[in-house]
């Protein structure tokens, strides 16, 4: 299992949202990344990064790294302006 850490920017970020606990529950789901439990989140890879990828909840996108046992969330914005 992997530790999830919020940056700071993302974390006013999803304060600032109404559903803000719903999605708050729906990245603590990461902590099962890569493992046989079913995560059941749309998250692909980022091209030309070894260890970034981006999930979507809703219009929303988040972009994370896994570094060793930690997922750490680095971006978050609507879809036009996080890519």
């Amino acid at each position: 299992m992997y530790e999830v850490i919020v940056h700071k920017k993302v974390d006013k970020f999803i304060d600032s949202l109404e559903n803000s606990s719903v999605i708050r529950e729906k990245l603590q789901r990461l902590k099962n990344f890569r493992s046989k439990t079913p995560v059941n989140l749309d998250i692909s890879k980022y091209r030309g990064m070894k260890n970034r990828f981006r999930v979507r909840i809703g219009d929303i996108r988040f972009i994370f790294d896994v570094i060793v046992q930690e997922i750490y969330v680095r971006e978050a914005n609507y879809r036009g302006k996080v890519y």
